[in-house]
C-alpha cells in the first residue's frame, strides 16, 4: 500500500498555497473551480481577489454576472464562473447558504461534478472520498501499468475504486492533496522525476522503464480553424462593443466587432461604408490602423485573427448623430472608464 510513503513525502514537500492556509468548504470550492484546466501560478493572483469581493455563497449569489465575469477575466473557461453563480444560488436556496458535507448532496449543486465533490468532502470535511483528477489517473496508471485512456468514463470508475482502497480515514484530505502535488511536481505528464518519487519502488511503469507510455494516449483530432477579423471602432473617445449571447462559446462576455474571415484594409473600408452610410458624405476617410495577427487556441477550436483599430471621423452634429445611430445597430459605444470595467474574453487580449 502506498499510503504511508505518499503521506510522509507530502508532509515534507507539500506546496505552500493560499487556499491551504485557512480552508473552508466555500474557499475550497472556489479554489478547485479556478484550478480546473488552469495553472496554479495563474490562480494565485485571482483567488484572494475573488474571495475578497465574494467572501461567501450569499455574496456570490447576489452578485451581478458582469461583475463576477470581470473578476474572473483572464482565467478562461468562463462557464466555471457562471456555474459558481448558479451553484451559490442553489446553496443559498437549498442548504441555508452553507455547502453540505456529503458528496451526494454536493453533486446536486450546479457546476460540481465527481472530482470537485470528492475534493470538497475530503479537504474541507475530512470525508474519506477520492478526488480523481488527471494527476490521480496518471499516477495510478503508472503505478499499476494500466493502459487506460483518461477521458473514458470507465477509467474514472477504475481509478476511483483503487484510490478508495488506499485513502486513509484519518487523513483523506492530505492523501488527495498529496496525489495532486505528486502529479503536479514529480509524476508529470512528460519527463517525470522518478528519482524524486516516493512511490518509484512500487511503480510498475518505472520498473518497466515505460513511464511515459502510461496512461494511454487518445489519438488527437486536429482542431478546426476559424478566421476572424476584429474591429476596434472608435467614435470620438467611445469604443464600440457588444455582448455575446448568453449561451455558447464565450457566453455573456463582451467583444469588439467580430467579423468572419480575414479581411483586407479595402474590405474593411467597404464594410464600414455599408454599415455607416453617412461616411460617404464626409470628406475625411475613416482612419484604419492594422493591429496585427493573433491566435487563440480553445480546447476544441483555434481562432486565427486579424485586427484593425478604426477611428471614425466625427465632424458635425448630424454626422455624429448618424454614426451613433448606425453604431447602436451593431453594438454599444462606451466611454473608456466603462470599457475598462467590462469582462472580455482572453481570446481578444491582443486587441483589448
Amino acid at each position: 500500500m502506498i499510503t504511508s510513503d505518499l503521506l510522509s513525502w507530502f508532509y515534507a514537500h507539500r506546496r505552500d498555497l493560499p487556499w491551504r492556509t485557512s480552508r473552508t468548504p466555500y474557499s475550497t470550492w472556489i479554489s478547485e473551480a479556478m484550478l480546473q484546466q488552469t495553472r496554479v501560478t495563474t490562480v494565485l493572483d485571482y483567488y484572494p481577489r475573488f474571495l475578497e469581493r465574494f467572501p461567501d455563497p450569499k455574496a456570490l449569489a447576489g452578485a451581478q454576472e458582469d461583475l463576477v465575469l470581470k473578476t474572473w477575466e483572464g482565467l478562461g473557461y468562463y462557464s466555471r464562473a457562471r456555474n459558481l453563480i448558479k451553484g451559490a444560488k442553489y446553496v443559498c436556496e437549498n442548504f441555508g447558504g452553507e455547502l453540505p458535507s456529503e458528496p451526494d448532496l454536493l453533486l446536486q449543486i450546479p457546476g460540481i461534478g465527481p472530482y470537485m465533490s470528492g475534493a470538497i468532502a475530503s479537504l474541507a470535511f475530512d470525508k474519506p472520498v477520492p478526488a480523481v483528477d488527471g494527476n490521480c489517473i496518471r499516477i495510478y496508471c503508472r503505478l499499476d501499468a494500466l493502459p487506460l485512456v483518461p477521458s473514458e468514463g470507465s477509467t474514472y470508475k477504475e481509478i476511483h475504486s483503487r484510490v478508495l482502497k488506499d485513502i486513509p480515514e484519518d487523513a483523506p484530505g492530505d492523501f488527495n492533496e498529496a496525489l495532486m502535488d505528486l502529479g503536479a511536481t514529480v509524476c508529470t505528464p512528460k519527463s517525470p522525476k522518478c528519482e524524486a518519487c516516493p512511490l518509484s519502488d512500487s511503480c510498475s511503469a518505472f520498473l518497466l522503464g515505460k513511464q511515459e507510455d502510461f496512461p494511454a494516449k487518445k489519438q488527437k483530432k486536429e482542431s478546426p480553424v476559424e478566421e476572424h477579423t476584429i474591429l476596434k471602432i472608435y467614435l470620438g473617445d467611445k469604443i464600440l462593443v457588444r455582448k455575446r449571447p448568453s449561451t455558447g462559446l464565450l457566453a455573456g462576455l463582451y467583444e469588439l466587432i467580430d467579423l468572419p474571415g480575414t479581411m483586407t484594409n479595402k474590405q474593411v473600408k467597404n464594410w464600414l461604408l455599408e454599415n455607416f452610410p453617412s461616411l460617404a458624405e464626409v470628406k475625411d476617410e475613416p482612419d484604419i490602423r492594422p493591429m496585427g495577427k493573433s491566435r487563440h487556441i480553445f480546447s476544441h477550436l483555434r481562432w486565427e485573427m486579424l485586427g484593425y483599430e478604426i477611428h471614425l471621423p466625427v465632424s458635425g452634429r448630424k454626422n455624429q448623430k448618424d454614426l451613433s445611430a448606425c453604431a447602436c445597430r451593431l453594438g454599444e459605444p462606451v466611454p473608456p472608464d466603462e470599457y475598462d470595467k467590462l469582462a472580455f474574453a482572453s481570446a481578444l487580449r491582443a486587441y483589448r
